[in-house]
């Protein structure tokens, strides 16, 4: 079918893209259309992929309003070895469906937006090579139909993280924080590439659909635990009980990498080294939610493994209210966003560990939105303050910046909560799901929703107070441009690598807009609005982030309005993700593929009638109401809390702990990298390397060496030293026959 060689088409045209500029805009980087090529084909190649996207979700599904049934592309089979297969194959269903149209749509509004903020950059060709080659391994991750393919964009987006955080090569800070996050996703990696074998060691699988390809019959993962733990509980479940347990930690110790959670997190604020762009494409909407991707793809494993589904929902809720702390005495602006990140991916784990795998993808989505919004939004900022970034050095920005105050306000308003806001919806989702947690996971009792919901509500409160401070220092209060810092508090904070790049000239050319060092603004210095390129984005954005997640309004406030069900992302969702943990049994329907085409089965494709009577009964729709008023009333205080404390008195001194991030970084110093690296230098370095390895190798050069100078006094070059020689080598003989001739005699 055409539709399934469309599929390649939106992973395939950004990597085009990302070959023609580097091979051709780089030869026309010092043209005066330079920039421009490399800026229609860095966005084009996006538009395309988003265009094929949405046609592919929406108007190829034979009248349905959403993605019918999979479409599978089978572009060649790449590893086949006895029963193990491994196919270079796409496919797009309803889950990765929804992922594909939020990362193409909001990459190609971020693709946009750095054309005007990257201006005048000596990269310029590069960064968006770069960027597109995020955008073909992000695709590739979310589209791939099997684990390994699905790894193979996994590594990718890994390595673009890396290129693009140290875009700033010249700096020292861009290096090592692209050095840290390279190192610590490694980390994670290793759970990700030990789950995928133990999956195969389980099922005999890595395949996400069941499929027929050339002939023969692939299942996939998902339908062989179903399949036989259903069929066989006693016997499969004994066998798979600490296996598919296994599965699911490791496979999260590879979300915790990707998406900055306790333990492996430190990497992702460090990263906003890199250009701004960056920061909201790869650290804010698309990436960093590549953990969440994964595990509620593998939902069908996580159903049967009720452990570890309790233990990402503990770490996501830790995470959460920790990054929260830091994120209130932050004073770089996009600090203070990247803290938030990560407390919002605690959010989404949070949610998939207490088994509400859709409310999860639905915080994904609607966190996309605002998210990335408000970190371009950070970069008008930036870019109109001429890349300051310390909000001690702004005030009164609304004045100046009136389109990107108003946009940055919606995404403000978005993630404290906010009634009707997009985050409203899926934040009062997750924390209702788990104030009901043993309504949804599926061993009851869940053991401590009191606790998990109790953390996360007052993490929703924290969240609200910083965003709030994060206003006011910017857009409020009294014009600080000239202002001096106080040295202790300016002491810890040091410029950030992309402030130093332009504040250097290590980004720009002699004519750009960023050459006046930030710590010395002129004495007439105005801040400005930002060009189209940056506020068009923003206005878009904008206006998802306020009306985004009316695609999923539940029905106890549906209700309300007697609008009936209208909880659209919640219905697309249902065929492939468990709405409930248990529920369920297939985390992937059958596909269509080019070789065979399958039905999803009435059994991957059920709703729960049950279980939708009874969430929609008197008592469940009187609590999530009463738990959503609760909420807004918490949002609406933590707003009212933070205008308390920084209205006034917006340089308010915030808790030193706090301000050095717990001091999590110098106890990974302290207890875990200086020992590692002590252990290296002294035991496998100088030990092993130099005195072992080394020894033997030097060892038997020395003794060939003393050999040669033992061996060369008999070839000293005199006759009478060789008459010598053979004088005694003719009395050795003499004497050897004299005495055996003696003893044959006697």
């Amino acid at each position: 079918m055409v539709e399934n060689n469309l599929l390649s088409i939106i992973i395939f045209a950004p990597l085009l893209g990302a070959l023609i500029n580097w091979l051709i805009g780089g030869r026309l980087k010092d043209k005066p259309y330079g920039e421009t090529f490399s800026g229609i084909v860095g966005c084009g190649s996006i538009a395309v992929s988003t265009v094929v996207a949405f046609y592919l979700a929406f108007a190829a599904n034979g009248g349905a309003l959403f993605i019918d049934k999979p479409i599978l592309d089978h572009i060649w089979t790449w590893v086949q070895v006895g029963n193990f297969r491994a196919d270079f194959a796409l496919g797009m269903d309803r889950l990765s469906g929804i992922y594909a149209l939020f990362v193409t749509f909001v990459g190609l509004l971020i693709h946009i937006f750095a054309t005007g903020y990257m201006a005048g950059d000596k990269g310029f060709y590069r960064f968006f090579a770069y960027l597109n080659l995020f955008m073909f391994s992000m695709l590739t991750l979310v589209l791939a139909d099997n684990f390994l393919l699905m790894f193979v964009g996994w590594e990718g987006v890994g390595l673009c993280s890396y290129l693009l955080i140290g875009y700033y090569i010249q700096l020292d800070e861009a290096r090592r924080a692209a050095k840290k996050a390279f190192v610590m996703n490694r980390i994670g990696d290793w759970g990700v590439l030990m789950g995928i074998f133990l999956i195969f060691t389980l099922t005999g699988s890595i395949s996400f659909y069941d499929k027929v390809v050339d002939g023969q019959q692939v299942q996939s993962v998902f339908t062989f635990v179903s399949t036989h733990l259903h069929a066989d509980p006693f016997t499969w479940g004994a066998i798979f009980a600490g296996g598919l347990t296994s599965v699911g930690v490791l496979l999260f110790i590879g979300a915790t990498g990707k998406s900055a959670q306790i333990p492996l997190l430190t990497w992702l604020p460090d990263a906003m080294a890199g250009p701004t762009p960056v920061s909201a494409l790869i650290h804010a909407a698309t990436m960093v939610t590549a953990g969440v991707y994964l595990v509620v793809r593998a939902n069908a494993i996580y159903q049967f493994a009720p452990t570890a589904m309790w233990i990402i929902a503990v770490i996501g809720a830790a995470t959460a209210i920790f990054a929260a702390t830091i994120a209130i005495a932050q004073n770089d602006i996009k600090k203070v966003l990247a803290y938030s990140t990560v407390s919002q991916l605690g959010f989404m784990f949070l949610a998939a560990g207490v088994g509400a795998f859709v409310v999860a993808i639905f915080h994904v989505m609607t966190h996309a939105f605002f998210k990335a919004l408000l970190f371009l939004g950070s970069g008008s900022v930036i870019h109109g303050m001429h890349h300051e970034q310390d909000m001690r050095k702004m005030g009164n920005l609304k004045k100046y910046m009136p389109i990107t105050f108003f946009t940055m306000a919606a995404g403000w308003l978005a993630i404290c909560g906010i009634p009707f806001f997009a985050g409203f919806f899926s934040k009062d989702e997750i924390l209702y799901r788990t104030f009901a947690a043993d309504n949804y996971f599926p061993q009851k009792p869940f053991p401590g929703e009191e606790i998990l919901w109790t953390i996360a509500t007052i993490t929703a409160v924290l969240t609200a107070v910083y965003m709030t401070r994060m206003m006011i220092m910017t857009f409020w209060g009294k014009e600080r441009f000239h202002d001096a810092l106080p040295e202790a508090d300016n002491a810890g904070d040091p410029a950030s690598a992309e402030e130093t790049a332009f504040a250097t000239g290590a980004a720009h050319d002699d004519t750009s807009h960023g050459q006046e060092e930030h710590h010395g603004l002129p004495h007439d210095f105005k801040p400005h609005e930002s060009p189209w390129s940056m506020t068009v984005p923003l206005i878009v954005l904008g206006i998802l982030s306020a009306f985004g997640g009316l695609v999923g309004v539940p029905y106890a406030m549906s209700s309300i309005l007697s609008t009936g069900e209208v909880n659209v992302f919640e219905h697309v969702l249902e065929p492939v993700v468990a709405k409930e943990a248990g529920e369920s049994g297939h985390g992937a329907p059958a596909a269509e593929s080019k070789a065979a085409s399958h039905e999803p089965s009435a059994e991957t494709a059920r709703s729960s009638p049950g279980a939708s009577s009874e969430e929609h009964s008197p008592e469940v729709v009187a609590k999530e109401r009463g738990l959503a008023g609760l909420s807004t009333l918490l949002a609406v205080m933590g707003i009212g809390i933070g205008f308390f404390l920084f209205w006034k008195t917006p340089l308010r001194k915030m808790p030193q702990i706090l301000a050095d991030k717990w001091r999590l970084d110098e106890f990974y110093n302290g207890y875990i990298v200086d020992p590692i690296t002590k252990l290296s230098t002294e035991g496998l370095w100088k030990g092993f390397d130099l005195g072992f390895i080394d020894g033997i190798v030097n060892g038997i050069g020395h003794f060939v060496s003393q050999v040669g100078n033992f061996s060369r006094y008999l070839q000293v070059g005199f006759v009478r030293s060789y008459a010598a020689v053979i004088i005694l080598g003719a009395l050795a003989v003499l004497g050897y026959f004299i005495y055996y001739g003696m003893k044959l005699v006697g």
